[in-house]
């Protein structure tokens, strides 16, 4: 066991790893690297939920999908909003039907595709945003502490190249 990994549960309970995977071969460090990635995402988004379910009511589906809308230049289609938030139709139409529902976006008749329709954020959409972006900041104030600024630009350029296979990955069996 290295180390820096003593205080990790799993490499304090997986006597039989080796037995998988050769200690430091690429095999090794994918796992190492993809279990890492897994937790992580879990983590932060147990803690982001909780955080702002609590102070706004709103759910992780609901904030994101405010938030994807507002970074846009202009409304934007159903389609080009499941991509940016890589996420499947039928659970983006019930959050949508939602937030109109409670005034938080309108969506309209798209003027070139009457087949189509455009989101964008209500004025009360936008007030649930300003409550969300400081509860985000702190927790990424937090999460975050430890890592300087390089290592931020580097851990980014890292997980740009892992969606990037991710994504390849996806279009090889046929679901990208």
């Amino acid at each position: 066991m290295r180390e820096d990994q003593s205080h990790d549960p799993f490499e304090l309970s997986t006597g039989r790893y080796a037995d998988f995977f050769a200690p430091q071969s690429r095999e090794d460090l994918e796992f190492r690297l993809t279990r890492k990635l897994v937790l992580t995402a879990r983590r932060w988004t147990q803690v982001s939920e909780e955080r702002i379910r609590a102070a706004t009511g709103q759910s992780r589906a609901r904030w994101q999908t405010l938030l994807a809308l507002a970074f846009a230049d202009a409304a934007i289609t159903t389609t080009t909003l499941s991509a940016r938030l890589g996420m499947a139709w039928p659970p983006l139409i019930r959050t949508l039907n939602a937030l109109e529902a409670d005034g938080l976006i309108r969506r309209d008749e798209h003027p070139q595709d009457k087949r189509s329709r455009t989101i964008d954020v209500t004025e009360e959409g936008y007030r649930v945003i300003e409550a969300v972006k400081p509860i985000l900041a702190q927790v990424r104030r937090e999460t975050l502490a430890l890592v300087d600024d390089s290592q931020l630009q580097l851990a980014t350029d890292l997980l740009d190249a892992v969606l990037a296979g991710a994504t390849r990955a996806a279009g090889a069996d046929g679901r990208g």
